[in-house]
């Protein structure tokens, strides 16, 4: 059942200044990594690696042009199951097999981010590549993109599906809709798609700053010193406040920010001190009163400072997985470890500076200083920084932490020590190497249906072989159907998984006997895989039945494979017209197919039931993870070649006194049985028959049929026949099957 999901949408990022931030309190800056906790729950990396499927899921957010996200399945058709049954066997062709396999696809849109983006780029579906940069995948018949524009329209398979009326059309909602995917390669479900995608601007710490203060209707000043401060990705896919959306960046980039008189400041962690203050100035108090030592002073005990900080972020390198970088110092006397989680797209060198950054900072300004100043310093606000000339003389640049206005006229800080220095720290660190991943399509299936003597003894049935394989690094196996009403309908008959060794020949291969070695012709054949090899043999290993192919009809086999340019050899030191072939021997042209047998890789035997004897049919060849009507159609005609006797060899005639003519031969078998009773081969037929076609011209003046190896042809007969007898007879002689009649014909003049 189809259904409509409708996420919720926006951030808490409304409501009263004090609640949106996060409750800053007058004039006290918000401290980012070691301050002491506060309960706000920002962006998470995890937020973005499962894919979702749930009502109330907030739509994610995102800026800069590199971002991954999984998003939030918004609607499908359920799953939508195809049933195939394939037959072999029956009515002659051996025992009637049956198999039913199921396969299933879907139509599913998935919600990505808010709108408007600027593009999605690469889709990986359960971590592999589905969709690359040029917009080339596989799995799915269609893909829409919709970048969430306030405009767009609803996407015509949902309103199909659904109804007009019934169709959102998901404005300012960036989503991708996928038609037919094909569920095969992931387990028949829906898999875990993530997307990387580039949103409108390439973004600046500035423009988040102002995005979000200005939808939370909060004032803000001097986010524009943020500028400066690039930011290449950042995502949000969780509800939070808008403390909770800048911590992050506010961990990365190292800037404070602070409530004025109800107005967001923001100040960088490197800002220039405005003001400086003398020993003078330092501890004012009331006219009158006793004065106070100049400031106070505390620190933070080692057991208190983090010993490692480690630092997660997602990283281009990686394809924007997870790279986690570490700062650790050894010689701190402490067991504490932090670790900071930065949904921003950082270099993993970048990701290194921030930890070492963070552990040399929390060292920096882990000594506390506490004074008063006149009410001359009334412009100082924490965030700010000021230049203070302590006991010892030499001046040294604290950062304000907290400010209190204290009457008559004077105000009361709160400061530590600065840490701006860290920031000239940099770090060298290398991305986990992530495996190159590309989309290859699966390309147009190469076929062949080749009617051949049987290749070994088991296969004695009627019978076809088959092979394909396909150029294409995306070929992963084809299905061969089969159409019995000229090209209407089609059935799938069987699975060829495994690519044969094939290619074609590139000049005709010259005539030659069968009765002994061609060492004068050479054969060019240029595979179609160039992942496939050919490898030359002994002459031993040759005899014994290695390195046989099909050369268009002719079974042949080679002794020498030479590499004469990639995916191409030449062969050499042949045999020619083997398992009964050498009908075929003559008549080969350019661009014949070649196909390696030996081994039988990839080669797959088709039962066919001996009614389709004669038979012309169409037949496809579709490659997995393509459409029927893509794959191109082959006509074919089925002879049972597998069920026809060999012809027979060494046929002799001898005349005796009275002018009868004897005729003898040598029968030859399809079985490659043993020679056991060193006699004769065994006779592989349910019977021994033959016929001899004794031949007036192009006709047949008559039949002799026998159950032996000869015959005699009498004078008497040839008188009959020619009106006298004859000094020569031209004959042809069949051996026969029970099954399929006349075998191959063998031709003499005696």
């Amino acid at each position: 059942m189809a259904s409509v999901v409708l996420t919720a949408v926006g951030f808490a990022v409304g409501g009263p200044l004090g609640a949106s931030i996060g409750g800053f309190i007058g004039s006290q800056i918000d401290q980012a990594l070691f301050a002491p906790t506060v309960k706000s729950e920002g962006p998470r990396l995890g937020d973005l690696t499962v894919q979702t499927s749930s009502y109330g899921q907030p739509i994610p957010r995102i800026w800069g042009a590199e971002n991954r996200v999984s998003g939030n399945i918004i609607w499908s058709t359920g799953l939508v199951e195809t049933k195939t049954t394939k037959k072999q066997g029956g009515k002659g062709g051996g025992t009637k097999t049956e198999s039913t396999t199921y396969s299933y696809r879907v139509d599913v849109a998935i919600g990505l981010c808010r709108g408007p983006i600027a593009n999605v780029r690469r889709i990986w579906a359960d971590g592999k590549l589905f969709r690359d940069e040029n917009g080339v995948q596989k799995q799915a018949q269609a893909l829409r993109i919709y970048t969430g524009t306030d405009t767009q329209n609803p996407d015509p398979t949902i309103q199909a599906a659904e109804g007009a009326a019934n169709t959102p059309a998901y404005r300012d909602l960036a989503y991708v809709v996928m038609e037919r995917l094909e569920l095969a390669d992931f387990g028949n479900r829906i898999p875990n798609f993530t997307f990387e995608i580039e949103a409108q601007s390439s973004a600046t710490v500035a423009t988040v700053i102002e995005e979000l203060a200005s939808e939370a209707g909060v004032p803000y000043l001097d986010s524009a010193r943020a500028d400066y401060l690039d930011l290449r990705g950042y995502t949000v896919a969780r509800a939070a406040t808008i403390r909770g959306l800048l911590e992050p960046l506010r961990s990365a980039f190292f800037f404070d920010m602070s409530e004025i008189e109800g107005e967001l400041q923001f100040f960088p962690v490197d800002a220039t001190p405005v003001a400086r203050a003398p020993t003078s100035d330092l501890g004012a108090h009331s006219f009158g009163t006793d004065r106070p030592a100049p400031y106070e002073t505390k620190r933070i005990s080692d057991v208190e400072l983090p010993r490692q900080v480690t630092v997660q972020h997602m990283d281009p390198a990686r394809d924007y997985q997870v790279n986690s970088q570490r700062s650790r110092r050894s010689t701190v006397n402490s067991n504490s470890d932090l670790s900071v989680d930065l949904p921003i797209v950082l270099e993993a060198s970048e990701g290194k500076a921030i930890a070492e950054q963070m552990v040399s900072m929390a060292r920096l300004r882990r000594n506390d200083v506490i004074t008063s100043l006149p009410i001359d310093y009334l412009h100082v606000e924490p965030g700010n920084k000021i230049v203070a000339e302590l006991a010892d003389g030499k001046d040294r640049v604290l950062r304000v932490v907290r400010k209190e206005n204290r009457l008559p006229r004077s105000i009361y800080l709160e400061c530590e020590t600065d840490g701006a220095a860290v920031l000239s720290k940099s770090a060298t660190a290398a991305a986990a190497p992530v495996p190159s991943q590309e989309v290859h399509l699966p390309g147009v299936t190469v076929a062949h249906l080749m009617d051949l003597p049987i290749l070994r003894d088991g296969d004695e049935s009627s019978s076809i072989y088959v092979v394909a394989n396909g150029a294409s690094q995306g070929w992963r196996g084809a299905v061969l159907y089969r159409s019995l009403d000229g090209g209407t309908n089609y059935d799938s008959l069987t699975d060829l998984t495994d690519g044969a060794v094939i290619g074609t020949i590139a000049e005709a291969l010259g005539a030659a006997s069968a009765e002994y070695w061609d060492r004068a012709n050479t054969i060019i054949v240029e595979l179609l895989s160039s992942a496939d090899t050919l490898e030359s043999v002994s002459e031993l290993q040759l005899l014994n039945g290695a390195n046989g192919c099909l050369i268009g009809d002719e079974i042949v086999q080679f002794q020498t494979a030479t590499l004469v340019a990639p995916g191409t050899y030449e062969l050499s030191g042949l045999l020619r017209g083997r398992k009964g072939t050498e009908d075929k021997i003559a008549g080969h042209t350019s661009g014949e197919r070649f196909v390696l047998l030996s081994g039988l890789l990839g080669v797959v035997r088709q039962e066919l039931p001996i009614s389709e004897l004669g038979a012309t049919r169409q037949y496809r060849a579709v490659s997995v993870g393509t459409l029927l009507a893509d794959a191109p159609t082959q006509v074919f005609t089925y002879t049972a070649r597998a069920l026809q006797p060999y012809s027979v060899v060494h046929v002799k005639g001898n005349r005796d006194g009275g002018g009868d003519l004897s005729i003898s031969w040598i029968r030859r078998s399809r079985l490659d049985a043993q020679w056991l009773d060193h006699i004769d081969v065994p006779l592989g037929e349910t019977e021994e028959a033959y016929q001899i076609d004794i031949m007036n011209g192009a006709t047949v003046a008559r039949t002799i049929a026998v159950s032996a190896p000869s015959a005699t042809y009498t004078a008497e007969e040839q008188a009959a026949d020619f009106g006298s007898a004859q000094p020569t007879i031209t004959v042809r002689i069949y051996q026969m099957s029970s099954r399929v009649g006349r075998g191959l014909p063998k031709e003499a003049i005696l």
